[in-house]
């Protein structure tokens, strides 16, 4: 076997390319040379044992495949016509690949380890409900979410730090699982909601007005992202309404601007509290504003509102919806509020009723 041949055997073992007639004649040429034993470990390496070729340096490869190139061929000096085999590959070109396949190696072995050392935690799932939907799920500690639509709600594979942390934007009900050693903590752009088991809802849209924190059971504590020092500690029955600035940077500030209020819910059946109504697909609305009204309406049914008289937007308004079509809902409105509407495809026109 030549020179060239042997280093051609050992790149294509090296790079699993060599086909099955190949390896067998690189076995047996091997098994020729009990004295190569000594230096079988860099073949092993070659071949890709990832840990030592992380651990190889690429000249200690070249001076070992040069030793073991020497060594065989002083004790095969009787080997015939070796000079008239024609190298398929120079000397340097081989070498220079062998050693680039080394790096590769190394590089893969490496890479490797650094995904084997992947957690759960490293491993986000995101969830996206669109309009006219909700979405249940079950959290790796067994806490229940429902999700409204239009949210967008985050969680890892596994929670394994010494805190449980979610992201929502949009609606979310939550049922956590008690762990007062991993506190659950949902992020929100205005507000970080944490708590160790309880149940509570969180309105976190960015388009709307506020955003909400509703506690129904168990204790929570808010803490404003621009004002992290603030901590709002709410009891059940309570809710936390934020102002969301929707205002454009260059807009002025408004003086002496309520940044946010803690109301207290009115004492009421479970089953009538507004804020968590949309849980079994309802909309439970008292004295709102029609427009406020209409972003619940666009959620539910998947279509979009469009106020063709600007005053509708502030009638007050007030009904339950739950199971009526969006024909069957907006009649209901029409009871008590003078408008009147047409439905054109996933669209809604609202005008005013003339009297």
């Amino acid at each position: 076997m030549s020179k060239s041949r042997f280093i051609e055997l050992m790149a294509k073992s090296m790079g699993k390319t060599a086909n099955a007639e190949e390896l067998a004649e690189l076995d047996m040429f091997l098994e020729q040379f009990p004295d190569y034993k000594k230096t079988y470990q860099v073949t092993n390496a070659l071949k890709g044992n990832g840990a030592e070729l992380a651990e190889t340096k690429p000249e200690e490869v070249n001076s070992n495949l040069e030793e073991i190139w020497n060594r065989i061929k002083s004790s095969n000096k009787n080997t015939a016509n070796d000079a008239k085999v024609k190298p398929m590959f120079r000397w340097q070109w081989v070498a220079a690949a062998v050693l680039l396949l080394v790096a590769a190696g190394a590089l893969f072995y490496k890479k490797t380890e650094q995904q084997d050392s992947l957690t759960a935690e490293n491993i986000l799932h995101e969830i996206r409900v669109p309009y006219g939907k909700t979405e249940k799920l079950k959290l790796p500690d067994g806490t229940q979410v429902t999700l409204n639509a239009g949210s967008t709600f985050s969680y890892p594979e596994a929670f394994e730090k010494n805190s449980r942390d979610v992201s929502l934007t949009g609606e979310g009900f939550f049922e956590v699982t008690k762990n007062a050693k991993k506190p659950f903590l949902v992020h929100t752009a205005k507000l970080v909601v944490k708590v160790l088991g309880t149940v509570f809802n969180v309105k976190a849209y960015n388009n709307d007005k506020t955003v909400e924190t509703t506690l129904l059971k168990g204790k929570v504590q808010v803490e404003l992202k621009n004002n992290p020092e603030k901590r709002i500690i709410l009891l059940p029955n309570e809710k936390l309404i934020v102002v969301n600035n929707r205002e454009p940077k260059s807009a002025k500030p408004k003086e002496s601007k309520i940044e946010y209020q803690v109301t207290e819910l009115p004492d009421v059946k479970p089953d009538e509290v507004k804020e968590t109504a949309w849980v079994d697909n309802r909309i439970l609305f008292t004295n709102e504003a029609f427009e406020d009204v209409a972003v619940q309406i666009e959620r539910k049914y998947n279509v979009q509102v469009v106020f063709e008289n600007q005053k509708l937007r502030t009638e007050q308004i007030s009904g339950l919806l739950d199971k009526e079509s969006l024909q069957e809902a907006l009649g209901i409105i029409e009871l008590t509020t003078p408008f009147k509407f047409r439905i054109e495809g996933q669209t809604v026109y609202l005008s005013k009723k003339e009297k």
